[in-house]
């Protein structure tokens, strides 16, 4: 088949598209509704604006480029070809100025999916596809389906890759300004901050991140696509620095030779390995059922030279009798200063406290939450717990649990080791922090 290139052009306005039916006196599918089309001659950017202004009289002046995509193949078995189809998606301000040519007689402003409906030129609907938000959309479905299952990484593992998911959403994004590309971001940070509600480092980071962006709105979309992988990148680097910054306070708390006991998985707590080991220490693990994260945990440990026990959760309380120290990772830390963990860590912080042991919490910065609102507690398939679990029996799959501040000796941050109570204000400032990339200045280290 021969492949003939065209321009097709969606007239949006109030998320309504508009299609044109052809005229009888085109060449092809005539009488069939269509976009704004016709035969490519030269620069697909520049040519779609004479295309728009010939058949719709529409300037330039009266319309905004919103969107264009890559030109997608159509087969076209009545005319035997091909259309190489170069898709743009315009708004348009003001639709009582489209005064029609003689290629089309009438038009219609419809919902998307209507098109269906609709009796059009090959292809269209795939092609109103491609330019429209959908490929975001699918792609940030499959990305929130993917980090919803995961229960092998930590709360800070998904949030850099949260932000490594950003990036390639500017790599294949196809929006046409600056004003769409970031309103395109917001969408995906609003959708992944909600997916794992529990881990507050998703939200804040991202909130962080749409903040430090958004200056990018006032340049052309050129320029934006370099300079906002940049700001994420720097996100990125912070994130990997925090764990370690925060880790070296460890030194002024733990006495040489203790024991510790660590609960589940943390990438922070395993980042603590190194000056555990440094000070002699042994670890107890829990191995954190029903995902039995705490076995990858003392791998870690017994990898780092370690000495290392697993216990189950329910020895918890025993082995305290034993240990000098609780070190707990972080998922999130409620304005209260209260500790959302995975679950059994209000277990072991309750029993610790009847013990006289001290309890830390290792976070970051970003593991605070925003927002005064309290973090929901995630639960997951009951099948983790009992896979044919008899009927009468409710079975249930609490991921995290919540430890209240009274419970907790210090929650260690980046700067310094803070009292729960001092959280509050941490929130409150964490707002005012913000990074002009020209200068290359931190946001929060």
């Amino acid at each position: 088949m021969k492949q003939v290139h065209v321009v097709t052009i969606f007239m949006h306005h109030k998320g309504k598209i508009c299609l044109v039916r052809r005229s009888s006196e085109v060449r092809t599918h005539k009488g069939r509704w269509s976009g704004i089309s016709g035969y490519l001659e030269g620069d697909p950017q520049e040519h779609f604006m004479v295309e728009l202004q010939e058949e719709t009289s529409l300037t330039p002046y009266e319309y905004t480029l919103v969107r264009h995509a890559q030109p997608i193949d159509i087969p076209d078995d009545t005319n035997d070809q091909i259309w190489c189809v170069h898709p743009f998606l315009c708004d348009v301000h003001d639709p009582s100025l489209i005064r029609l040519d003689w290629e089309n007689t009438e038009l219609e402003w419809i919902e998307p999916g209507e098109m269906r409906n609709k009796d059009t030129v090959p292809g269209l609907l795939e092609v109103y596809e491609k330019v429209s938000r959908l490929p975001l959309e699918k792609e940030v479905e499959c990305f929130k389906m993917q980090i919803s299952a995961d229960r092998d990484s930590g709360a800070h593992q998904i949030a850099i890759a949260s932000l490594n998911f950003l990036k390639k959403i500017c790599e294949i994004t196809n929006a046409a300004t600056s004003k769409t590309l970031i309103e395109d971001i917001e969408f995906v940070c609003k959708e992944l901050s909600a997916v794992r509600p529990s881990m507050a480092i998703i939200s804040t980071t991202l909130g962080l991140l749409f903040r430090d962006i958004s200056s990018a709105s006032s340049l052309d979309i050129k320029p934006a696509l370099k300079r906002i992988p940049v700001i994420i990148e720097q996100h990125s680097q912070e994130m990997d620095l925090s764990p370690k910054l925060a880790v070296r306070h460890l030194r002024g708390i733990i006495q040489e030779g203790s024991a510790v006991l660590v609960h589940s998985y943390s990438s922070c707590v395993n980042a603590a390995f190194r000056i555990l080991k440094e000070k002699g220490c042994s670890v107890v693990v829990t191995e954190s059922r029903p995902g039995l994260e705490g076995r990858r945990t003392a791998m870690t440990a017994l990898e780092m030279g370690l000495k290392v026990s697993l216990i189950t959760d329910a020895l918890a309380a025993y082995a305290l009798q034993v240990v000098d120290m609780v070190l707990l990772g972080v998922d999130s830390i409620e304005q209260d200063g209260s500790v959302i963990n995975k679950a059994g860590s209000m277990q072991i912080a309750l029993a610790a406290n009847a013990e006289g042991v001290k309890v830390y919490c290792l976070g970051e910065l970003r593991k605070i939450c925003i927002h005064e609102q309290a973090v929901q507690l995630e639960e997951h398939e009951t099948e983790e717990v009992w896979q044919d679990a008899p009927d009468g029996i409710l079975v249930r799959n609490v991921y995290f649990d919540r430890t209240a501040p009274r419970y907790i000796t210090g929650i260690i941050l980046e700067k310094d080791i803070v009292e729960p109570y001092q959280i509050r204000k941490i929130a409150r400032s964490l707002g005012a922090f913000s990074r002009d990339v020209s200068h290359g200045g931190p946001l929060l280290l």
